[in-house]
């Protein structure tokens, strides 16, 4: 991998980790708010605002050791890890809001 392109890609693996906090703020917001959720399903959805972020960090973080120590390990393919974490949260927000919503009308 050239000095150009692990640049290239750690600012866009810094950019993927902003779309990251965002995208899970925005979608557990919204889950909590129309569904009943609690214990520690809430607490796993809560950690996802810090892991998914800090997973594209640590990557950015491991490319830039792994370039300076001329390792075998260096790779495009660490690019992946922070994407496949992000549709495991998807898959899991999209089953946790799989039943019926709250209901919003007073008694």
């Amino acid at each position: 991998m050239s000095l150009t392109v692990l640049i290239i890609g750690c600012f866009l693996q810094l950019m993927f980790a902003g779309f990251q906090f965002m995208f899970v703020v925005s979608s557990a917001s919204g889950a909590t708010i129309t569904h009943q959720i609690k214990g520690f399903k809430l607490a796993l959805l809560n950690a996802f605002v810090f892991i998914l972020p800090l997973s594209s960090l640590t990557v950015i973080i491991l490319l830039i050791f792994f370039y300076s120590n001329n390792s075998s390990y260096l790779t495009n393919w660490w690019h992946a890890i922070p994407v496949i974490l992000s549709f495991v949260y998807l898959a899991y927000v999209t089953v946790l809001t799989k039943g019926k919503p709250k209901d919003f009308t007073r008694t």
